[in-house]
């Protein structure tokens, strides 16, 4: 057995457990299915589960961060959107926490993921003032098609002020992460820029154990080798057919389970800032991967189960009205997170009339006192829940979590009868957005 380090609390998931036994059954050749991927490679939908074991890719990774640090960047931008860095921003924050551009390190990281124009701006006055000293920067392009058309727009942006700044040599600060074979890949090759690929049967959402995610996080120091062992090890466990250590099975059966009783919201619920944004990766995950028009027969369905994700304490203040007065139609998972550093809030008797209780106590204590409450309201409201505890954030823990949530939703979408590896409704927006900038 692997180590789990997350504490997985069932006690309130409002289920029928023999119900839940079946549920598992059904998922059993599924789960057989995914474990005979294990080795081959990467020819078949669910061959991300191998990245964590690809010691090939990291050691691809790790030479290409070695040659690129010899140019000593003072920004890192990373363009793309979606799959090409929601998993990569979730992991960098919960590590380094969400004021590290704050600290003044070395090397800061921008991600340039929309094209909102004042945010843009914003990061091209940044990058321009330090092309102006003298520095250099480091641009890192990744879109699995090669044809994105925010990512396309924004990366043909940054290398403009490449080239004005750094003339023939702006392809030595450029790195970029596609499909070996797609537009940019050609591009890149012909332009004499650094590329790396991710392998053509790893979906967006899916890849952030490969380069897409390994080598921004490595560049700017996460240990990726402890985030491809957590992610190895959570393999590993949520391919056995013991339930105890399969949380990717028995979190999916849970789920399912609420989804066949018209709970079809499953909203998680974050008491950590700086885990927020794997709450907003799993939510692209889930919408992504399960909301579909038709089943795998080709017959119209329209399933999907909606990801919310709620920020605790903040949103207690905002959609508590409504998770614990409206309809009985979501499932929440809480995820807690045990802080690296305590605060406490000192002795002021004269604010003792304010609030009762909170003198001299740690701020962890009040934290811990108001999820124990949120808890108690769900629990006799009968809304469902359970409860992921993380004990402590590191590269380790954090591959762990991702890769279970990975194969929960794919085990998702074998019991809803859709396939969790395809978006086509997502080409209709694109589409239509080609038709007016054709016309533009």
């Amino acid at each position: 057995m692997k180590k789990v380090v997350f504490d997985f609390d069932l006690h309130n998931a409002s289920v029928d457990f023999g119900e839940i036994k079946q549920i598992y059954e059904r998922l059993k050749p599924k789960i057989k299915k995914v474990k005979d991927v294990l080795g081959t490679g990467y020819e078949t939908d669910c061959a991300s589960i191998n990245l964590p074991f690809d010691k090939n890719i990291v050691s691809e990774v790790n030479q290409l961060i070695a040659e690129k640090r010899k140019f000593d960047p003072a920004f890192l931008i990373v363009i793309g959107i979606g799959g090409s860095n929601l998993g990569t921003i979730a992991i960098h924050k919960a590590i380094n926490g969400i004021l590290y551009n704050d600290k003044n390190p070395a090397l800061k990281v921008y991600f340039v993921d929309s094209v909102d124009t004042d945010y843009v701006n914003g990061i091209l006055e940044l990058v321009e003032r330090k092309l102006k000293s003298g520095k250099n920067i480091l641009v890192n392009v990744v879109t699995k098609s090669g044809t994105t058309t925010e990512t396309v727009a924004n990366f043909e942006i940054f290398l403009g002020l490449l080239k004005k700044y750094k003339k023939e040599k702006y392809n030595d600060y450029i790195v970029a992460i596609t499909d070996k074979g797609s537009k940019l890949w050609d591009f890149a090759k012909e332009n004499d820029i650094s590329s790396l690929a991710v392998p053509k049967k790893v979906g967006g959402r899916y890849s952030v154990f490969s380069a897409v995610g390994l080598f921004p996080l490595g560049f700017i120091g996460l240990d990726i080798e402890g985030l491809q062992e957590g992610a190895k090890d959570s393999v590993d466990n949520c391919t056995s057919e013991d339930v105890s250590i399969n949380y990717a099975a028995l979190s999916a059966s849970i789920v399912y389970y609420h989804y066949t009783r018209s709970i079809n919201i499953h909203d998680t619920f974050i008491f950590s800032k700086s885990v927020y944004s794997f709450g907003q990766w799993y939510r692209q995950l889930v919408g992504e991967s399960l909301g579909k028009k038709y089943n795998k027969k080709g017959e119209v369905v329209n399933v999907g189960i909606t990801p919310t994700v709620s920020l605790g304490t903040t949103d207690l203040h905002s959609v508590a009205q409504l998770y614990l007065g409206g309809p009985y139609d979501k499932f929440t998972t809480f995820v807690t997170v045990k802080p690296k550093k305590d605060v406490y809030v000192p002795k002021i008797d004269a604010f003792e009339q304010f609030v009762e209780n909170i003198q001299s106590k740690s701020v962890s204590f009040i934290m811990n006192s108001i999820i124990g409450g949120v808890r108690e309201a769900y629990k006799k409201d009968k809304r469902p829940f359970v409860v992921v505890d993380i004990p402590e954030i590191s590269a380790y823990s954090m591959g762990q979590l991702l890769q279970w949530k990975m194969l929960e939703v794919m085990y998702l979408g074998y019991l809803l009868g859709v396939n969790p590896f395809d978006q086509p409704q997502v080409e209709l927006y694109k589409k239509e957005t080609r038709e007016i900038l054709a016309h533009e």
